[in-house]
């Protein structure tokens, strides 16, 4: 890929994702700490917000429908509905006592078994807890006030409002959409042609909470103000122009109308023009957006309501806009089909060529089989005899065919048969266990103090001859014997290390589709991943990124480890226009410590035992013993074989029955008659 640059290779020793997280990684705990605060401060304020807005009846149920929905930051919005509760005077006691019920059921409900999570129970549980909050403030209503037409309707207000909202509000938790995908996602989350129906109906849902949710936050601001500015007009511009910004300008439209109509009808047109106007001009950029929503706004505050309609909604709007301009710099709006095609196109390509790369590069288990027979030879060479023996007996009847040829040619024949002289055969049994020890015969050892051969030399020359003729015959019938089972065996090597090489290479269809599901609902949806083997995985992933922030957050690993249930080693990056691109690996997650100890049984003698542990080069923690069988140095020597044998022959991605086979084969090569047990400890460390 010629045009694929910027390739950055990361150091993983301390479990770091990318250099840019591990300079960040010293004060990650206070970043997350910090976030904390600022996300339980903000549910504290929506809870305080909320418990101080009447409704109907003299009812405040928002605070009680708050913290019976929310499925995070519950116990700050508890704290702060309480605090907003008790302004409220003796009044406010009621409410306090309602809040402190809903949250208390919330504990005790999301303490079951099946909740699987603090405040993770289902909404009808959730439900539940608002109609039984609502239920005793309305019950403490008519305790301290009796029983009353209005008694009655702030009762039936109390109980039904509450789990109502829960429901009407549960869209923006319980329908996949998240904060990350709402700003980053650059696709149309909202799309009606997604596919299936549960889908579309999640788009509906969640927009139509969401927009109640922002109406019922600014009708609790409205009746707040700092130096004369609205702080609910403040929210409703700000809400408008980021929706304006990164949804367009109908769905601007719509939210710039709905919640400013809690705070006034008039001015609710005015915002919503607003909205329609930034949603237009933010296509030619952010200054021309603002201005767009300016004008609009001001056009129709100055005609409905004159100078004191204009003095009340634009300055307002000029507060958002220079408060939100960081933020608006930072959000890109929806693309267009045709647009989010073309950049899943690019990313699939991108995608492709390094997958294509990837198969053909991946040959790990291949390579080491190479190595790993190359060592395999040295030690079976060891192993293996440098000459065959034959045995005593045969090597007795070979000096005894000697003895007779020559006879047959020696002119003293008769004078030997005469006095009985016959010195070869007479030590044939020690000529024959000489041989067989790898000495040379010598006339000395075929001539006695009586008896004396007159042809001892050409006896010992062609006793030598024949002696290694029949060895090499033995050798032969020997080799041909075991050479069919051996290259099979061979064979069978290959082909699991082949097999192998493409397990690793075969794309995990499985694991593909979750993580593209994870990355969708992570506001990922228009990236394109393909993961590629069974055991170690490899990852290839790309998108959009016009300034690098998102292939290298903190947040994209975690989906992906997530998702995969595995951790990634260091990754590369790539990058072509303002496409992104990531390569890595799962990484192994366990490691294993071995200690050895040896004794032999008696002082006087070494240890017929072996004892190792050793990692081979496909990420699996090998522990053996080898007990030769026997004991002193004979024993020894077969466990060792044993030992160095296997830690050779597992290096790479084959069975251990083939393993084990080879080794029966290497074991029976050996010139002694030696045998040894094997206890293999197998780890992966991957798994």
């Amino acid at each position: 890929m010629d045009n694929l640059k910027e390739r950055v290779d990361v150091d993983d020793g301390n479990d770091v994702y990318t250099k840019v997280i591990k300079k960040k990684a010293r004060g990650k705990r206070i970043l997350k700490y910090r976030d904390s605060l600022v996300y339980d401060l903000v549910f504290l304020s929506i809870g305080l917000i909320l418990s101080r807005r009447h409704i109907i009846f003299g009812a405040r149920p928002l605070a009680i429908a708050c913290v019976s929905l929310l499925p995070t930051g519950v116990i700050p919005a508890a704290i702060g509905a309480l605090i907003g509760s008790l302004t409220l005077g003796l009044d406010g006691i009621l409410y306090a006592v309602s809040v402190a019920v809903a949250a208390v059921l919330r504990l005790i409900m999301s303490s079951s078994k099946d909740s699987g999570r603090v405040f993770g129970e289902n909404l009808l549980l959730r439900m539940s807890s608002a109609v039984i909050s609502g239920f005793v403030g309305a019950l403490c209503e008519v305790l301290t006030r009796g029983l009353s037409q209005t008694a009655l309707l702030f009762g039936l207000s109390m109980i039904l409002i509450p789990p109502i909202l829960v429901f009407l509000l549960s869209g923006i938790f319980n329908t996949g959409i998240t904060l990350s995908g709402l700003v980053y996602d650059t696709g149309n989350i909202f799309s009606f042609s997604r596919g299936r129906k549960s889908e579309r109906y999640n788009a509906v849902f969640f927009q139509a909470s969401a927009t109640l949710a922002l109406f019922l936050i600014s009708l609790s601001l409205a009746e707040y103000e700092l130096l004369g500015i609205s702080v609910a007009y403040v929210f409703v511009s700000l809400m408008t122009l980021l929706v304006a910004r990164r949804f367009g300008a109908l769905r601007a439209l719509a939210v710039g109308f709905c919640s400013a109509l809690g705070i006034s009808g008039v001015h609710a047109v005015g915002f919503g023009l607003a909205g329609l106007g930034a949603g237009i001009l933010f296509n030619l950029g952010v200054g021309f957006g603002i201005i767009g929503a300016i004008a609009s706004i001001a056009a129709w505050s100055s005609y409905s309501g004159g100078m004191i309609g204009f003095l009340s909604t634009v300055p307002e709007l000029v507060i958002a806009a220079t408060l939100a301009i960081p933020i608006l710099k930072n959000i890109f709006s929806e693309r267009s089909a045709e647009e989010a095609s073309e950049s899943e196109r690019t990313a699939s390509d991108m995608v492709g060529t390094m997958a294509l790369c990837f198969k053909g590069r991946h040959t790990e288990n291949l390579n080491m089989l190479e190595s790993s027979l190359l060592s395999l030879a040295s030690v079976m060479r060891r192993q293996s005899p440098q000459r065959v023996t034959l045995s005593t007996e045969e090597y007795k009847s070979i000096v005894c065919d000697v003895a007779d040829k020559q006879c047959r040619i020696c002119p003293s024949l008769s004078l030997c048969e005469k006095e009985g002289i016959h010195p070869c055969r007479k030590n044939a049994d020690i000529l024959a266990k000489k041989i067989k020890e790898g000495g040379t015969i010598i006339p000395e050892d075929i001539n006695t103090d009586v008896e004396f051969c007159q042809r001892a030399g050409e006896v010992c020359e062609q006793l030598s001859r024949e002696a290694a003729r029949a060895e090499c015959e033995a050798f032969k019938i020997r080799e041909s014997s075991v050479t069919a089972e051996e290259y099979e065996l061979v064979s069978r090597l290959i082909s699991e290390a082949r097999l192998a090489d493409d397990a690793e290479r075969t794309l995990n269809v499985a694991l593909t589709d979750a993580v593209n599901t994870a990355l969708s609902e992570g506001g990922y949806s228009d990236w394109v991943v393909r993961i590629f083997g069974e055991r170690k995985k490899h990852i290839i992933i790309a998108g959009e990124d016009r300034d690098g922030s998102r292939i290298i957050s903190e947040e994209l690993r975690q989906i992906i480890e997530d998702s995969t249930v595995m951790k990634l080693s260091a990754p590369e990056f790539f990058r072509k226009g303002d496409m992104a691109l990531m390569e890595c690996d799962s990484r192994q997650i366990y490691r294993a410590d071995c200690a050895i100890a040896t004794s032999p049984a008696d002082r006087c003698e070494v240890s017929g035992d072996t004892v190792t542990s050793f990692e081979s080069s496909n990420g699996y923690f090998y522990a053996l013993i080898s007990d030769g069988m026997g004991r002193g140095e004979v024993a020894r020597g077969a466990s060792q074989f044993v030992s160095a044998f296997l830690s050779r022959a597992l290096n790479f991605a084959a069975s251990k029955d083939t393993v084990l086979h080879l080794l029966n084969r290497a074991m029976r090569r050996g010139t002694d008659e030696c045998s040894a047990t094997v206890d293999l400890f197998e780890l992966d460390r991957f798994t």
